[in-house]
């Protein structure tokens, strides 16, 4: 019996353009999504989506 693949971890991003889905449906720039870790380096990486979890200390 293999064991369960672990599912990535999320983080929350805001985006900062407008994007479209796997599916071809539009997100709009502002929309907070949560997404796997990996996705929401890359979106913050090519400047589409800043970072939308609290700082240490917030109250969100």
């Amino acid at each position: 019996m293999a064991p369960e693949a672990k599912a990535e971890k999320k983080a929350p991003v805001r985006l900062l353009y407008d994007t479209w889905a796997d599916d071809e449906k539009r997100i709009p720039a502002g929309t907070l999504l949560d997404v796997p870790v990996s996705a929401a380096k890359e979106l913050i990486a090519a400047g589409k989506a800043e970072r939308a979890d609290p700082l240490p200390g917030d109250d969100a």
